[in-house]
């Protein structure tokens, strides 16, 4: 015998590929979110690690510019970030700590990027500051023998970071993080032109005037890349960026001091250097000039990228609840289907059995029973009802036919009975009225016969006529009529 499966369980199994289809493409969906997040998290933790070369870089700037000028004993004629070498130092350790501490939380690309450079800083940063602490000789505009190995040292460590740095945004999908950290070299760049174009015209100092070529071709290669860089920088600073490079741009083309250059260039080997005006255009406070931009791009860049990463976080919290409301709508509607199924044909199966076993026999039975007599009449039977407008719906009104169409069969049978029983009756009744009659010519016969053997005849012949009248009445009992009392008062028994 095949084992019975319910309706629930195939639809359980049919409805099983399905949902588990759903449920693998929105784990596939909410997995991608996650692994889009992650690359996000990734991006913005690559632009904002270019924030702390920045930082370093600025410590390492401070460092070698303040170093160089206490060395050419010019540290009274500028007005720079720092008061002291010390000072100087300091913010530069504190720098490479905060840097070093940011690489190792973040691993990965961006200690990939800046290990190689963070491990030339540590090798060599205190050989270069031991030219200024070990320092005991006299200080002047003469003393380019430690001063120049000394900014010569800082600016490669710095040639390094720029380097590292440089290859940040070519890893960075965003636009606008690209362009942030574009802009942060870029005003980076621009604040180490500007140190090293003064230094070339403070070296140029000494002598008077920029009278060499190598003197001139430095500096005019140096000035080359200082426009170049203005030129990407107002380019590229658009939108959110914007209001702060035109607030430096100003404040640059305030201090004068590219025309400065412009002007000491042109007049080489004529006029001697404008050392008071170089140091005057070059002394601004922190906020201002590319030093100010950078701090305000580095500002953005963090904006952005936390923006990045509330966006990938809702991104994949939305996916993560659209693929939990997907699934709980695909359980509800499984199980309001299923339902709606098996409730109306378990309803169908109970009332078919209740049909099947109780109304309509005990129907058939009411209408076979009717007494002779009476009018057969078709019972009124409770229809199977489902309330549904589906197949299930036809199986109820086919069994709705059925049993209309057995109590019809039913009331055939009963009439058709009927019909037999009063032939029954009508048949029963004359052979009973023929035989009363032939029972009573024989009972005259007999009273005037002597002849003692044609008597025993007429005798049998009573008997056998009387046997016939009895199956007459069992005619009439089988056709459901009582038989007649013979006597209607008591008869003597001889």
């Amino acid at each position: 015998m095949r084992r019975r499966i319910p309706i629930r369980t195939k639809l359980a199994a049919a409805l099983a590929i399905p949902l588990t289809a759903l449920l693998l493409v929105s784990v596939l969906e909410v997995a991608q979110s996650r692994r889009d997040q992650q690359d996000v998290e990734a991006q913005t933790e690559l632009a904002t690690s270019s924030i702390g070369p920045s930082g370093l870089i600025t410590g390492l700037q401070n460092e070698r510019n303040y170093g160089s000028v206490w060395l050419l004993g010019f540290e009274g004629a500028l007005e720079l970030p720092v008061k002291s070498f010390e000072d100087a130092m300091a913010a530069t350790d504190a720098a490479i700590a905060t840097f070093k501490e940011e690489i190792d939380a973040k691993g990965g690309e961006v200690a990939a990027t800046f290990g190689e450079v963070m491990n030339e800083v540590d090798e060599n940063l205190q050989s270069y500051r031991e030219l200024v602490t070990g320092y005991q000789g006299e200080r002047g505009l003469n003393n380019t023998p430690t001063s120049e190995p000394f900014f010569t040292g800082y600016t490669t460590l710095i040639d390094s970071l720029l380097t590292a740095n440089g290859r940040v945004a070519l890893a960075i999908d965003d636009s606008t993080l690209r362009r942030g950290v574009e802009l942060t070299d870029l005003s980076t760049r621009q604040i180490e032109n500007t140190a090293r174009l003064i230094r070339v015209f403070l070296l140029a100092g000494v002598t008077g005037k920029l009278d060499t070529p190598d003197e001139i071709g430095e500096a005019s290669g140096l000035l080359g890349q200082l426009e170049n860089n203005a030129a990407s920088i107002h380019q590229l600073a658009v939108g959110r960026f914007e209001p702060a490079a035109a607030k430096a741009e100003a404040e640059v083309a305030a201090s004068g001091f590219v025309e400065l250059c412009h002007r000491a260039i042109d007049t080489a080997r004529q006029d001697p250097v404008p050392l008071s005006e170089f140091t005057a255009s070059v002394s601004r406070k922190d906020d201002e000039g590319w030093n100010g931009f950078r701090t305000a791009v580095n500002e953005e860049i963090l904006q952005r990228a936390d923006e990045l990463n509330a966006d990938a976080t809702r991104s994949q919290r939305l996916y993560l609840a659209l693929a939990l409301l997907a699934l709980a709508v695909a359980l509800l509607v499984t199980w309001l289907v299923s339902r709606s199924i098996t409730r109306p044909l378990r309803s169908l199966t109970r009332q078919a059995k209740e049909m099947a076993e109780r109304r309509l026999p005990a129907a058939v039975v009411d209408i076979l029973e009717t007494p002779l007599g009476d009018d057969v009449t078709v019972p009124t039977v409770e229809p199977v009802h489902v309330s549904t407008r589906d197949e299930v719906s036809d199986v109820a009104d086919a069994l709705n036919t059925v049993q209309d169409s057995a109590l019809d069969l039913a009331v055939e049978q009963a009439v058709l009975r009927r019909n037999i029983a009063d032939s029954f009756v009508n048949l029963g009744r004359r052979n009973q009225n023929l035989l009363g009659r032939q029972l009573d010519f024989i009972t005259e016969l007999e009273s005037n016969e002597t002849n003692a053997d044609t008597l025993a005849n007429l005798f049998r012949l009573d008997h056998l006529a009387t046997r016939m009248r009895r199956n007459a009445e069992s005619l009439l009992v089988l056709a459901g009529i009582e038989p007649p009392r013979q006597w209607a008062a008591p008869v003597r028994l001889t």
